[in-house]
């Protein structure tokens, strides 16, 4: 569905060149929720304006729906952004347009008949769920709702591809998780492909199939969400995991309570997948003579099974100590020893 091959885009300014995407090759097939995340000035802008055309490549191919969008004239641009919608931070609505009249905007420039063109508006409220909202103003809306009249904007077309620009940034947790809700949604119905770029490892965790790692224009790193998470190879995925993992006020009560005791193991237990759902510590303390204390844990989930950490403190002679830690990497539990003393 989406193909960059050696993608790289370059500006010119004042000071010299600046190389905002650099020998970028990515792949997303039909019907994958693909993110892309990195830090303000990776690059996740201009790369996602390469894929609707907004910039051209300054070397390397791009291909969207079929479409060399690198090649592509004025007209057939056009034409092919029926086929490319995209959301934004923030929601560029028509304030002077009501919910009904903002959806139907994209047809009306499409010179869609208006029976035919109500009909449609009248599917994609039911579908974002603003039933009643219909003649209200932005002015009137909530972020939520404006977005969700972005998403149904987005979809008069019945586009391939839809883009996602920082799309909940502006929105608070609880309106993020109903939108990012609404795009796994509409994926599953509609066999939506949707690339999205964000700084949040929450909205890659919930929603994504596979990521991408940008920094200062480079993916420095690839692969589905559930093995990044569980494999992290460079830093800055491993700072954006650890946003999930391992929060900062959780980081500092861990690293207390690791201090607390200096004696036995303090061990760290990674679960992927059916293991999360293991009754690992149940039977360890069953078949080994070891006391253990529970300092931390968190189940996360992602679109393909879920990720847990716990952090055990355990107590017992060494030997024992030693059998337990071997009991654990028999269970499909990475085991991490962590310095306590």
């Amino acid at each position: 569905m989406i193909k960059l091959s050696e993608v790289s885009k370059t500006y010119s300014t004042k000071t010299g060149n600046i190389t905002a995407v650099d020998n970028v090759n990515i792949q997303v097939d039909k019907g994958e929720i693909y993110g892309i995340i990195g830090y303000s000035g990776a690059g996740k802008s201009s790369l996602i304006r390469l894929l609707n055309g907004l910039e051209k490549p300054t070397g390397g191919t791009v291909e969207v729906a079929g479409k060399r969008m690198d090649q592509i004239g004025e007209s057939g641009l056009r034409k092919a952004r029926q086929q490319i919608s995209m959301i934004f931070q923030h929601f560029n609505l028509l304030w002077s347009r009501t919910v009904s009249e903002n959806i139907g905007f994209p047809l009306e420039i499409a010179g869609v008949p208006k029976a035919k063109r109500l009909q449609r508006v009248k599917e994609l409220i039911n579908l974002v769920g603003l039933e009643g909202r219909e003649n209200a103003y932005p002015s009137q809306l909530s972020g939520g709702q404006k977005q969700r009249v972005g998403i149904a904007r987005a979809l008069a077309n019945n586009p391939q591809v839809l883009l996602c620009d920082e799309a909940t940034s502006a929105l608070d947790p609880q309106t993020t998780d109903s939108i990012l809700d609404l795009l796994v949604d509409i994926n599953k119905r509609l066999g939506l492909t949707i690339v999205l770029i964000t700084h949040e490892m929450h909205v890659i965790r919930k929603i994504c199939h596979r990521v991408a790692v940008m920094e200062n224009g480079r993916i420095v790193e690839e692969g589905k969400v559930l093995q990044v998470f569980q494999r992290p190879e460079q830093p800055i995925t491993k700072r954006f995991v650890q946003q999930i993992t391992e929060p900062e006020d959780a980081k500092e009560t861990i690293d207390l309570l690791i201090k607390q005791y200096q004696t036995g193991k303090v061990v760290q237990l990674t679960f992927v997948g059916d293991s999360t759902g293991q009754p690992v510590i149940n039977e360890l303390i069953r078949e080994h003579q070891v006391n253990v204390n529970i300092l931390h844990g968190k189940i996360t989930q992602t679109q393909s099974g879920a990720y847990g950490t716990l952090f055990l403190h355990l107590e017992g002679e060494d030997s024992e100590l030693n059998h337990a830690l071997v009991f654990l990497k028999q269970q499909k539990v990475e085991v991490e020893v962590i310095p306590n003393a």
